[in-house]
C-alpha cells in the first residue's frame, strides 16, 4: 500500500532504497532534503509538491534538527572528518580557542542562522561547509537560546540580563503590553529561524534588533489574534463585540449567522488565509476585509468544512441539500464516485483529496469550482489522513 504524506521538515534518503521509495505515493512539502551520492538517482522517483531546499551530505553525517551549540570541548573531542548537518539554528560559544578551531576535523553544513563571536568569525568560517540562511556574529555574553512557539512577556524580558542577545528557533511572538523601553535596555539582538509575529506600533523598536532567516507577520496594532480556525454559530459569534481580528487560520461562518450579529461581531478583518461563509453575509465580509488578497469562499445553502476525514460515496447522499466541500486538509473516498451521485454539489480544493481511481478523480474534477493549489489523485493508501513529520527517513 503507497502512502500520501503531508509534511516533512527534513527528509533523510540517505539510507534510502528502491523499496522504501516506491512506498511514498506523493510527499505534499518538504523543507530540506538530505541525499547521499549513492542514494542521489532516487531523488527524482519521489513525487514531491513544495521542496524548500536539497542537499547533498556525507552518507554518515548526523543530522539535528533545531538547536545546536558548538563549545571548545565538542571541537576537542570530535570524531576525525565528521560532518554534522544543522536544520535550525548553530551558535558557537565564546569560550572557543583559535588553535582548536584550527586543528579540529569537525565540520557544518548548516540551513539556516549560523551565531558567532565577532572575534572569531573568519576563522569559525573554515568549519562551515554549506551554508543556505543567515550568518550573524555577536559581543558579548553567549546567546540566550529558545526553541518551539515562544511568547516574547514583560516578565521573560525582566528575567535577562541588560544587552541580552536572543537566538529562537521556532516562532516568536511578541506580547500586545511589550515594554519597549525593556525590550531597549534588555535586549541586545534577536536572532530567529523561522517566524516572528509582531504588532505595528512594536515594528520601529524591535525589528532594527532582529535578524531573521524566514517569516515577519505584523499585526495591525489593537487587533486581536485569532491562533486557531474559528467556526462560528449564531451562539459563539457573540464572544465578539465590534471587534478588530487578525489571523492566519480560517474563519468560517455558520448559516445561522444573521447579517446583524455580524455586524455586530467585527468592524474589521485582517486575514492571511481565508473566510467561508454564506451568500447572505458575503457583501459584509468585504466590507470589514482589511487586506485586498484575502480570499472569500460562499455557499448558498450548506457547506462541509474538511480537515480531515474518510468519506464513502453514500456519505454524499445522505446531504439534505446542494452543499460546498471546502477541503481544508484532506478528504478520502473509500469507494467509486459517479456523475450521479455528486451533480448538486459543488468543491473548494485547498488541500488534498483521495480517491479510489480516474474516473472517480474525473468526477471530482467536473465539480471543483475553486483549486487553490490542492491535489487530486488515485491511491490504495489506506491510511486516514496525512502524516506530517520534523524529520523522516526512508
Amino acid at each position: 500500500m503507497k502512502k500520501t504524506i503531508g509534511n516533512v521538515g527534513t527528509l533523510n534518503l540517505t539510507e534510502a532504497t528502491e523499496e522504501s521509495i516506491s512506498a511514498i505515493q506523493h510527499i505534499n512539502n518538504v523543507g530540506l532534503l538530505l541525499y547521499s551520492t549513492e542514494t542521489a538517482s532516487l531523488v527524482p522517483k519521489l513525487s514531491i509538491g513544495n521542496l524548500g531546499y536539497s542537499l547533498r551530505i556525507p552518507k554518515d553525517a548526523q543530522v539535528i534538527n533545531g538547536l545546536f551549540s558548538v563549545d571548545n570541548e565538542l571541537l576537542t573531542y570530535a570524531k576525525p572528518d565528521q560532518t554534522i548537518i544543522i536544520n535550525g539554528l548553530l551558535t558557537f560559544s565564546n569560550d572557543l580557542r583559535l588553535e582548536t578551531i584550527l586543528e579540529t576535523e569537525l565540520s557544518f553544513i548548516v540551513n539556516g542562522i549560523v551565531y558567532v563571536p565577532s572575534a572569531l568569525k573568519g576563522s569559525v568560517n573554515r568549519l562551515i561547509k554549506k551554508h543556505s540562511g543567515v550568518s550573524v556574529d555577536y559581543t558579548g555574553s553567549e546567546p540566550k537560546l529558545l526553541s518551539g512557539d515562544t511568547l516574547l512577556t514583560n516578565t521573560l524580558v525582566d528575567s535577562y540580563s541588560p544587552k541580552t542577545n536572543v537566538a529562537l528557533n521556532g516562532i516568536l511572538t511578541l506580547a500586545a503590553d511589550l515594554d519597549l523601553e525593556q525590550i531597549r535596555h534588555k535586549i541586545e539582538s534577536i536572532q530567529i529561524n523561522g517566524i516572528i509575529e509582531l504588532y505595528e506600533h512594536q515594528v520601529a523598536s524591535v525589528m532594527s534588533k532582529v535578524t531573521i532567516n524566514g517569516t515577519t507577520r505584523i499585526i495591525p496594532t489593537d487587533y486581536k489574534q485569532l491562533k486557531s480556525v474559528f467556526q462560528l454559530s449564531s451562539k459563539s459569534i457573540r464572544r465578539f463585540k465590534q471587534e478588530r481580528v487578525y489571523t492566519t487560520k480560517p474563519l468560517v461562518f455558520d448559516k445561522s449567522i444573521t447579517r446583524e450579529a455580524f455586524q455586530d461581531a467585527f468592524t474589521s478583518i485582517h486575514s492571511h488565509s481565508f473566510i467561508l461563509c454564506s451568500e447572505d453575509i458575503e457583501d459584509l465580509v468585504y466590507e470589514v476585509l482589511n487586506r485586498f488578497e484575502t480570499d472569500v469562499y460562499t455557499y448558498k445553502d450548506d457547506f462541509r468544512f474538511i480537515t480531515n476525514e474518510t468519506w464513502k460515496s453514500e456519505t454524499l447522499q445522505q446531504l439534505e441539500s446542494p452543499t460546498t466541500i471546502v477541503v481544508y486538509r484532506y478528504l478520502r473516498f473509500d469507494d467509486p464516485l459517479s456523475s450521479e451521485i455528486i451533480k448538486d454539489h459543488s468543491i473548494v480544493l485547498l488541500g488534498e483529496i483521495s480517491v479510489l481511481n480516474e474516473q472517480s478523480k474525473h468526477v471530482i474534477q467536473q465539480r471543483m469550482i475553486e483549486n487553490k493549489n490542492g491535489l487530486i489523485h488515485t491511491s490504495d493508501q489506506q491510511e486516514r489522513g496525512l502524516s506530517n513529520y520534523g524529520e523522516l527517513s526512508l
